[in-house]
């Protein structure tokens, strides 16, 4: 876990947050062992997209593959396909 990652536990800690917003696997991991509830951009979204305040998600993922983002196809594709959504090609 790096000094961003931990300064932001240790906020969530302070704030008595509900959730951190947190991506890196290894921070998460640790994090959670410390009982703390994450989550990352993707479930951020996803439940932002059922709420309607995110209309689609794909444009989303596309975005992020393009530039470099690393997200595993087969999550985003399982992801799309709750929302009704149609899958990403695997090439980028």
């Amino acid at each position: 876990m790096d000094y961003g990652e931990s300064e932001s536990l240790i906020l969530y800690k302070e704030l008595q947050a509900d959730f951190l917003l947190i991506d890196d696997k290894k921070a998460r991991k640790i994090a959670e062992t410390l009982n703390v509830n994450c989550i990352g951009i993707i479930g951020l979204l996803s439940t932002a997209r059922d709420k309607g305040i995110v209309a689609l998600l794909k444009p989303l993922f596309e975005t992020f593959l393009k530039n470099k983002r690393y997200y595993s196809i087969e999550i985003l594709n399982a992801v799309l396909a709750t929302h009704g959504e149609e899958k990403l090609k695997t090439a980028h």
